[in-house]
């Protein structure tokens, strides 16, 4: 779909396991489809002197991560906390019981991303991975 933002990733486990895997997602609200102008123009609407303005954009997506989820996708949604500035960061949890993840993620360039992605596979076990992403561009 035109409107999702594709990152590869690369996972780097506590115990030095690395990992591949695919992040997708996409803004849910079609009114807060991201302007030309970016997240900054999408706010300016909102912005006040002498104090910080942020929003709340919601988001489905999924995550991939063969080695743990198989060939399918574990369905995330979520939300961009984001300013006049910017993002500040991004929260995605799982909508399937069976594979519970997290992942949260800061924009550190135009199209890199680095954060962490927790996975328990059963209670009280679970994986804690550093997250390291480029934007997947794709021609139009």
């Amino acid at each position: 779909m035109m409107n999702d933002f594709i990152y590869n990733l690369l996972l780097t486990g506590e115990q030095g396991l690395t990992l591949f895997g695919t992040l997708r997602f996409r803004f849910t609200d079609p009114l807060t489809a991201v302007p030309d102008g970016g997240v900054p123009s999408l706010l300016a609407a909102h912005q006040q002197l002498g104090v910080v303005t942020a929003v709340l954009l919601p988001l489905d997506g999924s995550i991939a991560i063969p080695l743990l989820t198989g060939f399918g996708r574990v369905p995330l949604q979520g939300f961009l906390i984001a300013t006049a500035a910017g993002p500040i960061t991004t929260i995605l949890g799982s909508t399937d019981n069976a594979r519970p993840a997290f992942v949260q993620f800061n924009q550190i360039s135009g199209n890199q991303i680095a954060g962490g992605v927790q996975w328990r596979p059963a209670d009280p076990a679970e994986l804690v991975f550093s997250l390291l992403g480029t934007q997947l561009r794709l021609p139009i």
